[in-house]
């Protein structure tokens, strides 16, 4: 029995009186009418529904008018149109507009009963999802979780509530960066974060493995199998059941063994080479790469039945310079490192240090200023500031001195970045984006529109 009532908005009370028998006869009792549409948004307000059962040809108010209004204040309600007009532009906006699902009258009543029990639950499984995610907010609200993790950036901020909302789960993750933004620090936070904690976590960079050795790297051999092979051999895979795998430059898999992969993925399990019985596994797969693999597998060279299972739990970690304030404060963190390592008293940096390291565009991200403020700090004189001249000769003095344009982006900049790199990892797809963005997808289309008025405006000035 549902929660809260389902609501149906008709001006035929003949047909009110219909619905609701036939939903009764079906198990659902709790059901609830309403013939003026006018009054459905203050009953809203006051009532909680579970769905709405919606006609659009209403003489006080159209229903796709009020459709547009139920859809911007309550998102997370479904509604499904039910009218006697079989119109497909009809349909189209009032899909558009939100409807969950569109049926024309007289309904087919076993795919409207079908189409009311996946509304309803993907209804549960949303509201089970927002208490989990206000649940982790009021449980861990000075993020004490991720204090081994120096930021102050925003769009961190969003990384921490995704790896809060997946680890403790055991979905399939995908994280996706520029080299250096700390895509292994995160997977490691998924794992200690999960109930495989007390488990093996295996990280496995393939960037680094011969492509002659994958197979056996990854799956392991038996005894015998080739010359060479006097022992049996453990895989990776097999070395981290019960706990964690991490899948370190994913996009480098060989095509040969994407598909051994879907397999491993499929029916948790492995082949050893030259061992004809399965072996199987109960491990968490976090694969994470620098590429777009979205991309790669419109160039056939990543599969796409392994992108989207890979896909399932997608975190983007934004690069070091699109992180604000982040810059200095990591760089204050690694002068105390460097002076702890190598007993030193740097007591900081010159105003033209700092306005070098603001501008600097840091390819190799926290990595590269990690590298950066160590070699500094041992090369400035003790008890002194670090100066321009005891910076390593890298790109960042050139890029600082030809480039005086560079600025920092605004958090406008930085959100509309992030919006645009979602949604081409998701292959511009509105309807995949909106949920790792965690937004409703008519919010992500107004966002968009709004991104795309401004660079318009930007090219005509």
């Amino acid at each position: 029995m549902e929660k809260s009532p389902i609501l149906i908005v008709d001006d035929e009370p003949s047909y009110l009186e219909l619905m609701s028998s036939l939903l009764n006869q079906e198990g659902y009792i709790n059901i609830l009418t309403e013939s003026n549409p006018l009054k459905v948004m203050n009953l809203l307000e006051r009532t909680d529904i579970d769905l709405i059962l919606l006609d659009i040809f209403m003489p006080q108010m159209n229903g796709l008018d009020l459709l547009e209004q139920i859809y911007s204040v309550y998102p997370q309600i479904p509604v499904i149109v039910i009218t006697a007009v079989n119109e497909v532009q009809i349909a189209l906006k009032a899909i558009k507009l939100g409807a969950y699902e569109f049926i024309t009258k007289p309904p087919d009543t076993d795919r409207l009963f079908l189409t009311i029990g996946r509304a309803l639950t993907k209804r549960l499984l949303e509201s089970e999802r927002d208490s989990l995610r206000k649940a982790i907010i009021e449980e861990k609200p000075d993020r004490r979780i991720f204090s081994d993790i120096i930021t102050d950036s925003p769009l961190m901020y969003k990384v921490f509530e995704l790896v809060e909302i997946f680890a403790p789960t055991n979905e399939i993750i995908l994280l996706s960066g520029e080299t250096g933004t700390g895509k292994d620090l995160i997977a490691r936070k998924i794992h200690d974060l999960s109930p495989r904690k007390e488990k093996p976590f295996v990280a496995v960079n393939l960037a680094s493995i011969s492509s002659s050795l994958f197979e056996s790297e990854l799956f392991g051999y038996r005894k015998g199998t080739f010359t060479g092979a006097s022992d049996d051999k453990t895989g990776y895979f097999e070395s981290a059941n019960g706990g964690t795998i991490f899948l370190d430059e994913i996009g480098e898999l060989p095509l040969p063994l994407q598909g051994k992969l879907l397999r491993t993925i499929q029916y948790n399990e492995i082949y050893r080479i030259g061992d004809p019985k399965p072996y199987q596994l109960n491990l968490r797969i976090i694969s994470a790469t620098n590429r777009n693999l979205f991309e790669a597998v419109n160039k056939k060279e990543f599969r796409a039945d392994l992108y989207y299972r890979l896909n399932r739990g997608y975190i983007y970690l934004p690069p070091l310079n699109k992180r604000g304030d982040d810059v200095m404060i990591l760089s204050e963190h690694f002068l105390d490192i460097g002076n702890k390592t190598y007993n030193r008293n740097i007591l900081g940096f010159s105003e033209d240090v700092v306005d070098r390291l603001k501008k600097y565009n840091f390819p190799g991200n926290v990595r590269e200023l990690e590298n950066i403020i160590l070699n500094a700090v041992a090369k400035t004189p003790n008890n002194d500031y670090i100066n321009s001249i005891d910076l390593p000769v890298t790109e960042i003095k050139q890029e600082s001195e030809n480039n005086n344009k560079l600025k920092l982006l605004t958090l406008e900049e930085s959100a509309e970045e992030h919006i645009l790199h979602v949604m081409k990892s998701m292959g511009n797809s509105v309807q995949k984006a909106a949920p790792v963005l965690g937004v409703s997808e008519r919010t992500l289309q107004r966002r968009l529109k709004s991104i795309r008025d401004r660079n318009d405006k930007l090219k005509q000035m």
